[in-house]
């Protein structure tokens, strides 16, 4: 039906140039800002220093594969079929330009399919699965963290050539997921279409240069993985189904940076009962819950105007209209921790969300009320209290070991209560005498011990401190288990991982 030839404007590039630049570009405007940053790209975005065309030939040819192919360059990269009529258009310009050996051809069409359908110079590091994490502390100093090892090393390769190339993959990194990358808005806080979250800074903010942290996607851990990581033991696994599945306890995945939290959060969310209603609620998409009544609510950054937002408290309240049994929130980072806890208050028990702590004391003394303080409403220490301690049932606190990289499960701990309004109850489970009315309560019931390294690896032993949790076991009573079904999630030995 066409000429190949002629519609790549190989006779007479500049007429057609002109005659085709409308194609692709009746869209929105994140893709026609995704197809000037293809036309404005230098030819940089390549792995090796030498090359073997002009910025004027590859231009050129940026022009024609753009203006020919449009939003198929994104829409339709994963399919066989697109990228071998990519290929061969690719190879049949780049021929008509200028002589090329073979293995020189090959280089050039392999590094403009990487750089018009992936993300250039990336593609290697994003497809080394040993690679999970990746930080350009500026374009020309990289550093990765690999699974293998656990810790960050330099790599010396020499991705981008100077900061401005770098600043063209990060520009149309954002355009591809709508949103916006220059000086006024000078974060970018995004996710790849794999899952991958991709945080960025421009150089406007950053002294030393434009910044890239790419967190590759894993696959979310079952339960077989953390027992087979050494992650958790199986009674403990059992005793949070428990928890969650018959006493549909609340609580907050606790950890630092890196630690897990998300993960275990999605392994707690499967224990959520078949019959309830859940609703998720993220600013990056991550969890997938294995349920059949779930709703994703993701919340979005206003645009360079300010408008147009949508954050997490606002995704908190939208769903308590949506009639939830269970809200489950990827990240507490604000002033939702009070519609949260509310909502735990309020006939929403189950529900869970993560949070940013040391430890699950400093999640309930620190944390906690920082985010409370973000608040729309202020509130007293005493009602912030009241609040936690009736709300939390169990906090799960997450640990990563610099040592190894291994991630672990280091306290499963109950929130007992607040002294004002659980006195009684607080000395009989502390085994405290003088209770502070203003103090939030917390006991631990298991553990882990670390106990050195060991051919690289951190070793050490869980262990259940021998506190009871009353008021959970009571429930699992009422739901028809037996004593000697209860008593194998309290272990007396240690167990060594």
């Amino acid at each position: 039906m066409f000429d190949k030839r002629q519609l790549l404007g190989i006779s007479n590039h500049v007429q057609k140039s002109q005659e085709s630049r409308p194609m692709g570009r009746d869209h929105s405007s994140s893709s026609a800002a995704f197809f000037e940053k293809q036309l404005e790209s230098p030819a940089s975005l390549e792995r090796s220093q030498e090359r073997w065309i002009g910025s004027e030939a590859e231009t050129f040819i940026r022009t024609q594969i753009v203006e020919k192919h449009g939003r198929r360059l994104w829409e339709d990269k994963h399919s066989a079929t697109f990228k071998e009529e990519l290929t061969a258009d690719i190879r049949m310009l780049l021929e008509s330009q200028m002589p090329l050996s073979s293995i020189q051809l090959e280089t050039e069409v392999k590094r403009l399919l990487h750089s018009l359908t992936g993300w250039g110079a990336l593609d290697e590091l994003l497809e080394d699965q040993d690679i999970t994490e990746i930080m350009f502390h500026r374009h020309n100093y990289l550093v990765v963290e690999r699974k293998s090892t656990g810790r960050l090393e330099k790599n010396d390769a020499i991705l981008f050539r100077s900061e401005e190339e770098m600043l063209h993959l990060l520009e149309q990194m954002a355009a591809t997921m709508g949103r916006e990358f220059n000086e006024t808005k000078a974060e970018l806080h995004t996710q790849l279409p794999d899952g991958s979250r991709v945080a960025a800074t421009h150089r406007s903010i950053t002294p030393d240069g434009h910044t890239l942290t790419i967190r590759k996607h894993r696959e979310l851990l079952s339960e077989s993985d953390y027992l087979r990581y050494g992650s958790i033991c199986e009674p403990m696994l059992l005793f949070l189904q428990r928890a969650v599945g018959l006493s549909r306890a609340s609580g907050i995945v606790s950890g630092g940076t890196g630690s897990g939290k998300t993960h275990m959060l999605n392994l707690i969310s499967q224990y959520v009962p078949a019959h309830l209603s859940t609703i998720t609620i993220e600013d990056v998409l991550e969890m997938r819950l294995q349920h059949p009544f779930v709703r994703r609510l993701l919340a979005k950054p206003a645009n360079y105007e300010g408008k147009g937002g949508f954050s997490i408290k606002d995704c908190v309240r939208l769903s308590l209209r949506k009639r939830p049994d269970v809200i489950m929130v990827g990240e507490t980072r604000g002033g939702e921790i009070v519609d949260m806890l509310w909502a735990m208050n309020t006939d929403h028990p189950g529900s869970w969300s993560t949070a940013h702590a040391n430890s699950p004391r400093a999640l309930v003394d620190s944390t906690l009320p920082i985010l409370f303080g973000k608040a729309d409403e202020v509130y007293s220490a005493q009602e912030r209290n009241l609040m936690i301690g009736s709300a939390l049932d169990l906090i799960v606190q997450v640990k990563r070991f610099d040592e190894d990289g291994s991630r672990k499960v280091v306290a499963i701990t109950e929130v007992v209560g607040t002294g004002q309004s659980h006195e009684e109850w607080i000395k009989k489970a502390c085994n405290v005498k003088q209770v502070l009315p203003d103090r939030v309560y917390l006991q631990d019931i298991f553990v882990f011990e670390p106990m050195g390294v060991h051919d690289g690896k951190v070793k050490g032993h869980f262990k259940w401190t021998g506190y009871r949790p009353e008021r959970m076991i009571k429930r699992w009573l009422e739901k028809g288990m037996s004593r000697e079904e209860i008593e194998q999630v309290f272990f007396t030995t240690p167990i060594s991982v």
